[in-house]
């Protein structure tokens, strides 16, 4: 199974801003400074439950905002846990504001556990 697939389709169907494992090319993707980065830091998996770790990188146009992406991601994947035939937990490690980027826009990091079952 592809946990980062699968992090991307909850975010991306949950969330109003790009998602995706790539950092933005350019600087004019960047502006509108709206966009969540995944990325996969770890894992804890053994041969029936996948323990990936997350980080979620968010940008906003302001710190509140880039906050304010940082919740929803994460309430996003705890909300699908719920309900969701494989994904069974969503726990935060850690959330913590980053020093603004060079463009004055506001970044927060997420860091999140998931526990991902390999059978329905």
């Amino acid at each position: 199974m592809d946990t980062t697939k699968l992090v991307l389709d909850v975010l991306s169907e949950a969330l109003t801003v790009p998602v995706s494992t790539d950092m933005p090319a350019t600087k004019e993707h960047v502006k509108p400074s709206r966009y969540v980065l995944v990325d996969l830091t770890g894992d804890q998996s053994d041969a029936f439950i996948l323990r990936p770790r997350y980080d979620l990188t968010c940008w906003g146009t302001s710190d509140r905002e880039a906050r304010n992406i940082a919740v929803s991601a994460v309430e996003a994947l705890q909300e699908a846990a719920m309900d969701h035939p494989y994904l069974s937990s969503c726990d935060l490690e850690t959330m913590s504001r980053e020093e603004w980027d060079r463009n004055g826009h506001g970044r927060y990091l997420a860091v999140v556990q998931l526990v991902i079952n390999t059978d329905e």
